[in-house]
Order: structure tokens, then sequence, then C-alpha cells
């Protein structure tokens, strides 16, 4: 199969392509810069791409075409009704770093609802406030959270506010789904209504994200604009039930004041990967916090590029073998990002 990326990969990724699609059973075509499009592309049975503005012009270009793979839920763009007309199946798979990120957000809230660092702790410490006596289990259960741990929650039926959404908010809105509950979404420049149909979630305003939400999932990203965007007063607006997690850059948020939030039990805990400084101090008071569970900066990764070639893999691989893709857009999916 011939296989056409529309952009050039960059770094590490140049590697990619003849790792996980081999000669002889792959050719690869390959964009030489940015906004050129790969050399003998008519030749394409399968076309890969994010940013370029595809359209029914380009995919007329296209007569040997069988697959086409956009790669971005919500950062790509692009219009790929013309190959569906077709019969050519089109599918779509998130950003792989951002995917990764969107999981790793999702653990942070899951660890905090669910008690999962207090859990552990009771463990290791052998805590048995009731002196129930160590015996095999059974059915029925007898020692259902013996170590009493309180405030066990679930994500079920929760409103999320994602602020700064994107492709990582895009990519947790699809992880979200199966706990039934609301989403809802903050970015400066507003959601279209037809972005929030596809993605399932609500355009709000951040003051009334922030008193609404159970869990505040932060992925904004760094600029002078965004230095600080989350202090005291936006702690003060949330819940104090609710729960803050970020994932975005640690200099959006003022950390002395969601500190402060943190001890006062203005808020119920924080799920943090990102940081004012990294590494994280020693002296950081997050880390004697109970309320908090923190990784070192760990969400994205190279991996995520990994993830994005292997599902490419597997699309090829069922093209060929006649097997419906993962993931596939529809006629009416098409939203510009």
């Amino acid at each position: 199969m011939i296989v056409a990326f529309l952009e050039p990969l960059e770094g590490r990724l140049q590697e990619f392509p003849a790792r996980y699609f081999p000669a002889p059973d792959y050719q690869v075509l390959l964009a030489p810069g940015p906004g050129q499009l790969p050399a003998e592309l008519e030749r394409a049975e399968a076309v890969i791409w994010s940013q370029t503005p595809v359209d029914r012009a380009l995919i007329q270009r296209l007569p040997r075409l069988r697959f086409m793979q956009r790669i971005g839920l919500f950062r790509a763009r692009g219009d790929a009704s013309a190959a569906l007309e077709r019969g050519i199946p089109v599918a779509v798979t998130p950003h792989g770093v951002s995917d990764r990120v969107a999981q790793h957000a999702l653990a942070l809230t899951i660890s905090l609802m669910r008690q999962i660092p207090a859990s552990f702790e009771a463990l290791l410490e052998g805590t048995n406030p009731d002196h129930l006596p160590e015996e095999e289990t059974g059915a029925p259960a007898t020692a259902l959270n013996w170590a009493r741990v309180p405030n066990i929650g679930s994500l079920n039926g929760k409103t999320v506010g994602i602020v700064g959404f994107g492709e990582i908010g895009a990519c947790l809105t699809r992880l979200l789904a199966p706990f039934c509950g609301r989403v809802l979404a903050y970015k400066r420049t507003p959601l279209t209504p037809q972005q929030q149909r596809f993605f399932g979630v609500e355009q709000t305003p951040l003051d009334e994200l922030l008193r609404t939400a159970d869990v505040v999932v932060s992925t904004v990203p760094y600029t002078p604009e965004s230095r600080l965007m989350l202090g005291s007063r936006e702690f003060g607006l949330m819940q104090q039930s609710a729960y803050f997690v970020n994932v975005g850059r640690g200099n959006t948020v003022d950390e002395g004041a969601l500190i402060r939030a943190l001890q006062d039990r203005r808020i119920a805990g924080a799920g943090l990967d990102v940081f004012s400084i990294e590494p994280l101090p020693y002296a950081s008071p997050l880390r004697k916090l109970k309320n908090v569970v923190l990784t070192p900066h760990s969400a994205g990764g190279i991996g995520g590029q990994v993830d994005t070639f292997e599902r490419l893999r597997e699309n090829l691989r069922r093209v060929e073998t006649g097997l419906p893709v993962i993931l596939p857009l529809g006629p009416g999916d098409w939203q510009p990002g």
C-alpha cells in the first residue's frame, strides 16, 4: 500500500514510517516541507493528515485512494466528505501525546474521587479501626473498606469542567462519556454550536464553570495572557467539595493560592502533573498535603507518538483485510479546529 503523509515529520518522528510501514509491503510518500504536498501524491492509496486543508479538489486528484486518516480530534483541519461519497472510509485518531495527557487527567481525577492515595496509605499502615480478624475472604464479604477510608466517591453523573478546551479536552470528553455526566468547556475563542454537539460539551463562561463543576480540569497552555489566570478568586468560586486537576502548565496557576485553598480545605483536593518550578522543590508545601495527588510532569512524552503510529498501522491493516476502521468519521462529523 502506498501511504502519503501530507505534513512533514519532525525530529524522531522521521524514523517512524520505516518502522511501522516497512517495505516492500508499504511505500511511504512524505511531504518535503510545510505547505508542500508529497511528490507523486496521485499514486497514494492512503492519506494521513492533520493541518493540511483537505478538500474535494485534493481528493479528486487521488484515483487510487482507499483510506484517509485524520490525526486530531480537535486540532485538525479539512473535510474529507468527498471521500465518503466514493465509499472510501475516513477515520480520526487523537494526537497521541494529547490522548495520554487526557488519560492522565482522568487517572488523577479518579484517584482523588476514589481516595486512592488515602486507601493506599491506610493499607500500608495496617489501619483497622474495628479490629477485624484476619481471615480468608468468602461470600458475602465481611471486611468492606476495613480501613474506614472516608469520602470514597464516584465520577458517575458528575460535572467536569475543562478549562482551555482543545485537543486534550476533546480527548478527555471521549474518556468521560461512560460516566454519563455533564461536561462544561471554557475556551477564550468559543466553540461553535457544531463543535459543542460533536464533542458533547457545553460552552460555559469561566466563572460559571468554576461554580458548577465537581471537577475542574485545566489544560491551559502557557502564554503571557494565561499566566496566573487561576488564583485566589477562581479557587474561591469552586465548590468546597470540588477537585482541581492541572495537566496544562504550572504557571497558569497561582500555586501559592492553590496551596492555601488546599490547606484551608476550601476545595476538596488537587491532582497536579505540572508545577510553577520543576522539578518540584523538596520544600514545597504540596509534598506534605494529604488531599493531593502529585506526578512528575509525566502525562505526555514521546510515547504518545508511538500510540498514534500504532493506531495508524492498525487502521491500515483493517482496510487491507476488509474490517471496519477504528473511529470512523461520517458526513456530519466535520468541525474546524
